[in-house]
């Protein structure tokens, strides 16, 4: 097609339209750009694989709804007009710009670029959250993640409330209260079956077995959680059902110093195996008879807020990880 040398012509001030007001799908400007670039209306309806009479329609109405004329039609050739000439190089810039914002949404929604704050307890943060770090940036590396560790719930709360982070991970009993204000939801991520577990110092009497019962671990005292929420309620709960009574040596409010206390012989303490699944090489532990149980890990995060595309692929990365590590294949610190 020949794009000819014409006489300008000045369009009408009142032909002056707005695009969006007028209509002009992108389907329009597509049609007009193909039938630029192949030369013929055959040529632009194979390319776009729709029939030769849409290909003209859609041009002709991209001209009534322009009210400027973009062609010269012969029966011999298409001549763009002037008008024409200078309209085609926007056309096929705005095509170029929408592909493109089009493919930045997807990458976004798919999770591949984009950002993720993420809170977390210490421990949460350690032991699920730092194993899978590595192959989800290995995997997403156009995703920036930030994670930001949290001694309380409260601190992780508030995290979510400012907007310094999007999502924070707790774990809990199915249905379980965590006692969130209305403004807060939860998204389950993963749920796993696994035992209570005791923790111990390597070399304890414990440590000759495979698995343990309540009655084994009730000689020795205990370590415990002052939390009622996450581990700390979980905990309480089995240990009712162990009946274990309230024989504390000591209790604690983290999790790392309850295991502290516990490689250094102070006592035993009561987990859910998660908290050994990243690896404790200063304690040994093994899982007690008759405690499994289900177990959620959920996205806490602004009630009507979706989850972004890095917050769901993450949440892929987590479930993989906890379904890979069934807690009865793990004896002497994890490793």
């Amino acid at each position: 097609m020949r794009r000819g040398r014409h006489t300008p012509r000045l369009i009408p001030s009142e032909s002056n339209v707005n695009i969006l007001k007028e209509n002009i799908s992108t389907r329009d400007l597509m049609a007009f750009v193909a039938l630029i670039r192949t030369g013929s209306f055959t040529a632009a309806a194979g390319m776009l694989n729709i029939t030769q009479s849409a290909v003209s329609k859609r041009v002709a109405e991209l001209e009534q709804k322009l009210a400027v004329r973009l062609l010269d039609r012969s029966t011999r050739r298409l001549e763009l007009t002037a008008e024409g000439r200078a309209f085609v190089i926007s056309a096929e810039a705005i095509l170029q710009q929408f592909e493109q914002s089009v493919g930045q949404l997807r990458s976004l929604a798919q999770g591949s670029t984009g950002e993720l704050r993420l809170c977390s307890a210490s421990n949460m943060s350690t032991q699920i959250v730092a194993p899978v770090v590595g192959g989800f940036i290995e995997t997403n590396p156009r995703v920036r993640l930030s994670l930001y560790d949290c001694q309380t719930r409260k601190q992780m709360i508030e995290h979510i409330a400012n907007g310094s982070s999007d999502v924070g991970l707790i774990g809990g009993l199915p249905n379980q209260d965590h006692e969130l204000s209305g403004e807060f939801d939860l998204t389950e991520i993963a749920m796993v079956r696994e035992p209570m577990i005791v923790c111990f110092a390597h070399g304890h009497p414990l440590e000759k077995f495979e698995r343990v019962a309540w009655e084994q671990v009730s000689a020795y005292p205990r370590i415990g959680l002052r939390s009622k929420f996450g581990i700390g309620h979980v905990t309480g709960v089995i240990e009712q059902l162990g009946h274990l009574g309230e024989r504390y040596v000591m209790s604690v409010t983290m999790i790392n110093t309850a295991i502290a206390l516990a490689s250094a012989g102070v006592g035993v303490a009561i987990f859910p195996c998660y908290v050994v699944r990243g690896g404790r090489p200063n304690i040994s532990w093994r899982p007690i008879e008759g405690t499994e149980h289900d177990y959620n890990f959920n996205y806490v995060h602004l009630r009507g807020k979706a989850l972004s595309g890095a917050s769901r692929v993450f949440g892929e990365h987590l479930r993989a990880f906890l379904s890979k590590m069934p807690a009865t294949t793990k004896r002497e610190g994890a490793s």
